[in-house]
């Protein structure tokens, strides 16, 4: 296991980068750490890994993702693959790591504390990926594009990035309130701001229970069209070699609200 030595380094207020005061790397994380797995277990997004394992060889491979959190997704990944890879995951929390690290299935996992756009662990890696929007946690163009940078110098000649990213509908900067779930003591608040011009949605998720009062957790993303993601992917030295509307390789058209892609070395 490798410690990044630049944990905590972003969770001070970065100027505005995150849209949110005193927001860093590590604030999702550690914000939702406790309740991800119960609020995101049904997610629909179990086609990305049936999509990415589809892709590679007959044999071990090395694989990373990024922004790993509970392992979640790398779990899924190793029941369906029968080879003895070599698996790794990078993330900003500790509190999400803390999670991973109680898998028994993920034990033997490298784990990398720190800032994806940052650092990666030494590679090569056959596949590097990043599920659900977790690309769109990074604060801005110049962290998207040294992202991808170090993938790319990560990836084995024949290795491949894969992403699974939503593109948010568009919508004024209007604030939305609405309730996720109601109990006769406790209620979840929804709180966000969508802003359109510059691409980023902010908001909270406020806890109120009669037992511990206030939970405030905060999240921020950053989205990026597939146009915009290809100009940089392309400027660091990837290149899109396949693009689909969902992991059973449905055709995508700018009508998609989701798509999975793949680079690879230019």
């Amino acid at each position: 296991m490798t410690e990044g030595a630049n944990h905590g380094a972003n969770d001070h207020n970065q100027d505005g980068r995150y849209g949110i005061p005193g927001y860093g790397a590590s604030t999702y994380g550690d914000g939702f750490a406790d309740v991800y797995d119960d609020w995101y277990s049904g997610l629909d997004d179990s086609d990305f890994v049936r999509h990415i394992v589809s892709l590679l060889p007959n044999h071990p491979v090395t694989v990373l993702e990024l922004g790993v959190g509970t392992g979640r997704l790398l779990a899924e990944f190793r029941t369906l693959r029968h080879h003895n890879d070599t698996l790794a995951g990078i993330d900003s929390s500790l509190p999400m790591l803390d999670k991973l690290r109680a898998r028994n299935e993920l034990s033997d996992i490298d784990i990398t504390i720190g800032d994806f756009s940052q650092q990666l662990p030494d590679g090569p890696f056959d596949l590097i990926f990043v599920g659900y929007n977790t690309l769109f946690n990074l604060p801005d163009d110049d962290a998207l594009r040294s992202c991808l940078s170090l993938v790319r110098d990560k990836l084995s000649p024949n290795g491949f990035f894969a992403l699974d990213v939503v593109i948010p509908e568009p919508a004024s900067t209007a604030d939305v309130v609405s309730v996720k779930s109601l109990t006769t003591d406790s209620v979840t608040l929804s709180v966000s701001r969508h802003d359109h011009l510059s691409q980023r949605i902010t908001g909270q998720f406020v806890d109120i229970t009669t037992a511990s009062g206030v939970v405030l957790r905060p999240w921020s993303v950053r989205y990026w069209t597939p146009a915009q993601l290809d100009t940089h992917a392309t400027a660091v030295g990837l290149s899109l070699q396949s693009r689909f509307a969902d992991g059973d390789r449905s055709a995508y058209d700018s009508d998609n609200a989701r798509h999975i892609s793949t680079y690879v070395r230019s």
